[in-house]
Formats: C-alpha cells, sequence, structure tokens
C-alpha cells in the first residue's frame, strides 16, 4: 500500500501545469509540439497546416458573391476604356537637312562630297514624307450640320423652357435637356418641380446631364403628381438602384406614364434591385415600354410578361372603344314581289 501512494504522489497533474502557464508559454509550448509530432497522413492537407491568422474573420465567404464583385469591376473597366475618346497622333516632324538650328562646321576637305558620291545620290529615289494618323477619320460633309454654341448641339433655351413649364404654357409639349453640360442641379430640381402642376408636357428627357440620387427621388414624387407625362429618359446618369426603385415604386400611384428609359447608369443596379422592380411593376396597368437590360433572367422574364399584359390590355379597350363608337345601320326591309298577277 505504501508504494501504491508514493506512485500517486509522484504522478503529474497535467491540467494543473497547463493552468499555470501564460498565454505566451502554451502558445510557444503549441508551435513545439507541433514541430515534434507528425501530421495525421489521414487528415485532407488543406486542413493540417495551422491557421496562422490573428485578425478576426469578417464573416462567411462567399464565392458567388466574390465572382459577381470581379466580374462587375471587369465590366466597368470595359466600359470606360470604351467611353474614352481615342486621341490622334501629330504628325511626326520631319528633319531636313541644312535646317538645323546649330551649324556643324566641317573640315575644308570633307565639308562637300566627291563629284561620284553626288551622282549616285541623285541617283537615288527620294523618299516621301508620310504623315501617320492613328485614325483614318474620313471627311464629312459638314453643310447640313447646324453648328451651334454647346458642343452637344442642343439649342434649349433653359430659363425659358422653366418659365413656360411653370406657368404651364400649352405650346411645351416636349422638353429635352438631354447632354447639355453642366446644368446646375437646383436648374434640373426646379424642371422637376415646376412638372409637378403641369397639364401639358408630354416627353421630359434628362439624359446624361449627371442626374443623381437626389434628383431621382424629386422625379419619384413629381410622378406621383403628374397626370400629362407618357415618356420619362434618365439615361446615362449617376443614378442607383435606390433611386431608380423609388420611380418604380411611384408608378403604382401613376396611370399616364407608358415609356420609361434608364439603362447605362454609372452605378449598377444589383440583383437585389431588379429584383424589387419586377415585383413593383406588377401593381402597373399602363407601362408599356421600358429602356433598361436585365441581369437576372427571373426579372427580365418577369417584367416581359407584365408589358405583354399591359399591351393586350390596351388593344383590348381600343377595341373596345371602336366596338361602342360604331353604329349598326338598320337593314332595310325588301318587300316581297306581288305573287297575284293580273290576268
Amino acid at each position: 500500500m505504501s508504494y501504491e501512494k508514493k506512485e500517486r504522489k509522484e504522478e503529474i497533474d497535467e491540467d494543473e501545469i497547463l493552468a499555470m502557464l501564460s498565454p505566451e508559454e502554451l502558445q510557444e509550448l503549441q508551435s513545439e509540439m507541433d514541430i515534434m509530432i507528425a501530421p495525421d497522413e489521414r487528415v485532407p492537407v488543406g486542413q493540417r497546416q495551422k491557421d496562422q491568422t490573428e485578425k478576426p474573420p469578417t464573416g462567411t465567404f462567399d464565392h458567388r458573391s466574390l465572382v459577381d464583385y470581379l466580374y462587375w469591376e471587369k465590366e466597368s473597366k470595359r466600359m470606360h476604356e470604351e467611353e474614352r475618346v481615342p486621341a490622334t497622333l501629330l504628325p511626326s516632324e520631319v528633319r531636313k537637312v541644312g535646317k538645323s538650328k546649330t551649324p556643324v562646321s566641317l573640315p575644308p576637305n570633307e565639308a562637300e562630297d566627291p563629284p561620284e558620291i553626288k551622282e549616285t545620290i541623285d541617283k537615288l529615289p527620294q523618299k516621301e514624307e508620310r504623315k501617320i494618323n492613328k485614325l483614318n477619320i474620313p471627311k464629312l460633309a459638314f453643310n447640313n450640320i447646324k453648328m451651334t454654341s454647346r458642343p452637344s448641339g442642343n439649342e434649349t433655351n433653359l430659363d425659358s423652357t422653366l418659365d413656360k413649364i411653370r406657368k404651364n404654357n400649352p405650346s411645351v409639349t416636349e422638353v429635352n435637356l438631354n447632354n447639355i453640360e453642366n446644368i446646375p442641379k437646383e436648374m434640373l430640381l426646379d424642371y422637376v418641380n415646376g412638372l409637378k402642376k403641369n397639364k401639358h408636357v408630354k416627353t421630359f428627357s434628362i439624359a446624361n446631364t449627371g442626374v443623381d440620387e437626389n434628383i431621382a427621388f424629386n422625379l419619384a414624387n413629381m410622378l406621383r403628381e403628374n397626370r400629362s407625362i407618357t415618356t420619362l429618359n434618365i439615361e446615362s446618369n449617376f443614378i442607383t438602384g435606390k433611386g431608380i426603385v423609388a420611380i418604380i415604386r411611384c408608378l403604382q400611384f401613376n396611370e399616364t406614364l407608358t415609356e420609361l428609359r434608364f439603362h447605362n447608369q454609372r452605378h449598377m443596379l444589383g440583383h437585389h434591385s431588379e429584383m424589387e422592380i419586377s415585383r413593383l411593376l406588377k401593381a402597373n396597368n399602363t407601362l408599356l415600354k421600358m429602356g433598361y437590360h436585365f441581369e437576372l433572367p427571373g426579372p427580365r422574364m418577369v417584367v416581359t410578361n407584365i408589358l405583354t399584359r399591359n399591351l393586350d390590355r390596351q388593344r383590348q379597350g381600343r377595341k373596345e372603344e371602336q366596338s361602342k363608337g360604331k353604329v349598326i345601320p338598320k337593314m332595310k326591309t325588301m318587300t316581297p314581289p306581288h305573287s297575284d298577277r293580273r290576268k
């Protein structure tokens, strides 16, 4: 019995020793154990190595989101390269002999070539000077093109058009501000706010005018009140998915807009915005045309079916109006000939 008691006293309590070690000592002990103990060959190679990152994980890894992000980054770079205007190379300067700024003094014996060399040089064909351009741009006939003060060619007078919209002038039925450079954001907001009570403007186009998120939300509020605009074009601007969704959400209160174009925005709408657009359009019965290419096949098919449904309803309503407007003529009753003959 005494021998067994001695053995128990001599036993080492490993848990107690490990509890007394500091975190640094535990980490050092772990690294030494990893070196001494051979890895288990049954464990996959990717799981044998110890995780040496000290930074806490930011979240779960989503492979699909990473692939989509890389795809859109590549597409954005490609779009930027296509939008760049190619620069034309200037013609190279041709240096002619004898026209250098610094004269070169030659010895009297070498100042002139011998007569034999001069004859051979004169017989050689002279190379023609060629001007190299990057683009071979054909000459265009500028006789029929009307030159304007703006580079975009849009001659719309901003101040007078805005004043007519505010006064509800019936002569203004189309407002086209496309590609006008450096329109103040305050003036664009004045245009949008002026269209709330306007009853004559049918088409409103502000493509490539720097429209941002704030103006998009004001456009949505304008569509809730306006009852005359049938075509809205906001292509090639800086509107995100939230602004487009806000405009689509207000279409359930609008029954006059038939065409909406918002393609080629600087920011990609995203899959969530496309799904929300397809969901909100189910409550609209008047939109017939949409200028946007959906990336997801699901929302693309849903929106196509919705637009087809609206077209069918419009055609049926037109047929009913035509049938109501037609007056069916009364058939003339023909009197039968007399059967009796005079004898």
